[in-house]
């Protein structure tokens, strides 16, 4: 926004102006967004068109700490299939192929960032589903 306003950019700011965006230059963007929660909960998440997938800190305090070292997954929705957020996907065994795709993305876009590498655990418990989806195909949309 600063650049759509012709004010110099500090170096200290992170991010980088989204006038490219609204040429619809597209090269070099990343396919998915990145979400930091620290104000009621310490989570992240990352978003694809399809996926919507992310963690939270057990441990941490959102408003007190900033990121953790270890996290859980707590939520995982196929975006195509459930826009409104009703099924929770994550402790689905047949998601997991899902979630590890998803996991190492948000691991990606957290060192991205600037955080250390953390621990993300799958949900204590997976149920086993007669499979419906995704394919192998679909995963990386």
């Amino acid at each position: 926004l600063l650049d759509a306003c012709g004010i110099p950019v500090p170096p200290e700011v992170q991010g980088r102006s989204i006038l490219p965006l609204l040429r619809g230059e597209r090269e070099g963007w990343p396919e998915e967004a990145f979400i930091q929660i620290s104000e009621a909960q310490v989570g992240r998440a990352v978003v694809t068109r399809r996926w919507k997938y992310g963690v939270t800190a057990p441990e941490k305090s959102g408003g007190r700490d900033a990121g953790s070292d270890h996290y859980v997954e707590q939520y995982l929705y196929d975006l195509e299939a459930d826009p409104y957020e009703l099924v929770n996907l994550v402790d689905f065994d047949t998601h997991r192929e899902v979630a590890d795709v998803m996991r190492r993305r948000l691991l990606r876009r957290m060192v991205a960032a600037g955080e250390t590498e953390p621990a993300i655990e799958p949900p204590a418990e997976l149920r086993s589903v007669r499979r419906r989806g995704p394919f192998p195909e679909e995963v990386s949309a």
